[in-house]
């Protein structure tokens, strides 16, 4: 009976401290959220509005899995494409293809690597097939980081699911968002849940969330089958 009450005293405050470290990650999450100072992040001056522990994950995957070609929806300032490049520079090899609604900024980063289709929806049917004939027969990383509606999010993982080969990744960015704004539901995360219900084809790779303080919950996606 007393090893038994050890035991169940054990497991009650791991779960205990479970719920505490849960807590605690929220609420470190909600801060560094606040503190914008995600927003001031750059890549050899250029904004990049990322979480600066995801795009350590992304070259850490760029370097694992070698892509030929990232495709990234969703531009803003140029900086997180700048740096892709400049992991592609390292790795000696890929390039980089950024899609935005907005049309093109003078005051985009130039990079021999980095092809920028602007003015245009990423899920505007002639980008859509432009995309395809660069990727064709090539390993290709997508990262999805345009309109965070769960309509729009949804409608690109159809589009750009069938362009990542097995072994290649599928991110979701900012699926953080339905624990911070409320008005901003429902967004990436359900669009991811709609998106893998009855598939089997990608999985959620956990390992790629390590740092804990990231903005794609869920959202390291990578094609098993």
């Amino acid at each position: 009976m007393a090893n038994y009450l050890r035991r169940a005293g054990k497991a009650a405050s791991f779960r205990v401290a479970r719920r505490l470290d849960r807590a605690a990650l929220s609420r470190a999450h909600e801060v560094f959220y606040a503190s914008n100072a995600w927003t001031q992040a750059t890549w050899l001056g250029s904004q990049a509005l990322k979480n600066p522990l995801d795009l350590w994950i992304y070259q850490e995957i760029m370097a694992e899995t070698r892509p030929d070609v990232v495709i990234e929806t969703g531009t803003y300032r140029g900086g997180s494409a700048h740096f892709l490049a400049s992991v592609c520079d390292l790795l000696g090899s890929g390039e980089v293809v950024s899609i935005d609604i907005e049309p093109l900024r003078d005051d985009y980063p130039q990079h021999p690597r980095i092809t920028y289709l602007a003015g245009r929806s990423s899920t505007d049917s002639e980008v859509l097939g432009e995309v395809r004939k660069r990727v064709e027969g090539r390993r290709t990383m997508i990262v999805l980081d345009s309109d965070h509606s769960q309509g729009h999010v949804e409608a690109e993982l159809e589009a750009y699911a069938p362009l990542a080969p097995i072994g290649c990744y599928l991110i979701v960015e900012d699926s953080n968002i339905g624990q911070i704004r409320d008005d901003l539901m429902p967004g990436p995360l359900q669009a991811i849940e709609a998106f893998l219900a009855g598939r089997n084809d990608f999985e959620i790779d956990r390992e790629r969330e390590k740092f804990l303080l990231t903005f794609n919950p869920s959202g390291y996606l990578r094609r098993v089958r």
